[in-house]
């Protein structure tokens, strides 16, 4: 069988210039006589940085590693933040919401992690970061410096114990000039409301000056350039390349402790897929727009350049070392609170699969 006949598509897909959030998707689970189906939660919001996920559902890399999986959308970020969910990978079947099997993690909930609330362990990194703050295209902001005293409106999600308010790369990239938030800049999230339309929400906001910079990720970064509402000031990637995953892969702990091979297979074919995405940008994106993963008006050319210039899908950059790092930064922050060291956290949260 193939994997399109395992993964159902999504029976609405509206994608408006502002990259609206996506409906969500009801999948019975299917189980095979003798083989069980595997349940990936996938972002329906078709993030830039998710390409290479939704590459391992729509080209077949699980089914060459002999596993069935169904891909299901996740738990919206709004419905995730209102019922206090420690991570992204709850999704909704036709019975009940659950976990999903295996699938991605914000670096920025390590936190949950370390305090008991994240039933998996991390067995991989995905990129560097989608993350970009935008400022008006023809304003006055050219540096960090310009920003004192204004204020960055960032997603509505980060806000703790969700995610750590603000991002913590915003954090490292306000502080190498000596800057500190909310000392010398504020951070605001923008409403829930204004994501269907959060092109023209930003437009206004520079407009009357309500802030001075926004935090998105891709798409929509793109799209406000595409569209000559904003430019970058600057990206995630420019702060945390090749030191800190923004996302990461992780498997329920059960399928790894009981299952080793499978779990092993699992992240051989994320691995193998991501890889491939970086390797074939232009396909990858089309692909996704296809399978329906991605959004249609999305602009290809965009989309191949962030992923060429900014996400590092083929990195090789050692998993231990950069939580490690990761685990350091937010223990000094006091974001997490432990008496372990960060190599102790990275021995106990993340496990190598051949």
């Amino acid at each position: 069988m193939t994997h399109s006949h395992l993964v159902s598509r999504r029976t609405a897909l509206k994608v408006g210039a502002g990259v609206a959030a996506l409906p969500l998707v009801h999948i019975r689970t299917v189980r095979a006589a003798n083989q069980k189906t595997f349940v990936m939660g996938y972002d329906a919001a078709g993030p830039t940085c998710h390409l290479g996920q939704y590459a391992a559902l729509v080209k077949g890399f699980f089914a060459e590693e002999g596993l069935r999986v169904q891909g299901i959308a996740a738990l919206d970020n709004r419905t995730a933040v209102a019922q206090g969910r420690p991570h992204r990978l709850w999704v909704k079947t036709d019975s009940a919401v659950s976990e999903a099997d295996f699938g991605y993690f914000d670096t920025d909930q390590l936190h949950n992690m370390v305090a008991g609330k994240v039933d998996y362990y991390i067995v991989d990194g995905n990129h560097f970061g989608c993350w970009s703050v935008m400022v008006p295209p023809d304003g006055p902001v050219q540096s960090v410096a310009d920003l004192k005293g204004k204020t960055i409106e960032i997603s509505a999600h980060a806000v703790e114990p969700f995610l750590l308010h603000g991002h913590m790369w915003l954090h490292h990239w306000l502080k190498a000039p000596g800057l500190d938030a909310p000392r010398d800049v504020t951070l605001s999230t923008y409403p829930w409301e204004a994501l269907p339309n959060l092109n023209d929400y930003v437009a206004e906001g520079f407009k009357t000056g309500k802030f001075a910079a926004v935090a998105v990720a891709e798409p929509r970064a793109l799209i406000m350039e595409d569209k000559q509402l904003a430019r970058r000031l600057v990206t995630q990637d420019e702060t945390t390349h090749n030191k800190e995953y923004c996302c990461l892969t992780i498997i329920k702990r059960a399928i790894v402790e009981n299952e080793p091979e499978t779990a092993a297979k699992i992240a051989r074919a994320f691995r193998d897929a991501r890889e491939w995405a970086g390797q074939h940008p232009r396909q990858a994106v089309l692909a996704a727009q296809a399978g329906g993963y991605y959004g249609a008006t999305v602009p290809v050319e965009a989309s191949v350049k962030a992923v060429e210039c900014c996400l590092s899908f083929d990195t090789q950059l050692d998993v231990a070392q950069a939580l490690e790092r990761a685990f350091r930064t937010r223990i000094e922050s006091g974001a997490i609170k432990t008496d372990r060291s960060p190599q102790e956290l990275a021995r106990l949260y993340y496990r190598k699969l051949g």
